[in-house]
């Protein structure tokens, strides 16, 4: 069985959702690393978990979060972990969907609060539980490419 991936990157804390091919979730993850850690050691942390889990659950598709700017600083790491997870994931289709299409495509509005999405998710999958919002955006990338390709309805 080949698990599908979604990911909400972040330097300080990667929300990681995995669905099987029936597109039921089997384990949302969270993947922290310390704020006074460099950005070489957070990346790290970030990779060998995911390479951990990758043996764990195989995967030939992974949906991501595209990537934004606000501010200098912190546009560029998220930029290095794109590029780490791309680098992880090569191997893998990889699907990137901005923010406001994945808000739109669950709840009909692409300017929906990270909450509004979260009850929609959780109409769909009320047995899920959140650690925090990464986890619940790395479903949502999900659930939003599940409903795009027409493989589910909320």
């Amino acid at each position: 069985m080949e698990y599908i991936f979604g990911l909400d990157i972040s330097m300080s804390n990667t929300g990681l959702a995995l669905f099987d091919e029936k597109m039921n979730p089997v384990e949302i993850i969270s993947i922290p690393t310390k704020s006074g850690m460099e950005h070489k050691d957070r990346l790290k942390t970030i990779a060998d978990r995911l390479l951990e889990i990758r043996k764990k659950y195989p995967t030939s598709l992974i949906i991501l979060e595209s990537g934004f700017s606000r501010y200098a600083a912190s546009t560029q790491a998220i930029y290095k972990c794109h590029g780490l997870i791309q680098y992880i994931f090569c191997d893998a289709e990889q699907v990137l969907l901005a923010p406001s299409s994945i808000k739109k495509l669950i709840t009909g509005s692409g300017k929906a609060d990270k909450h509004q999405v979260q009850e929609k998710i959780l109409k769909k999958f009320p047995k899920l539980q959140f650690k925090n919002e990464d986890e619940s955006d790395a479903v949502g990338a999900c659930v939003a490419y599940f409903v795009q390709t027409g493989s589910m309805k909320l």
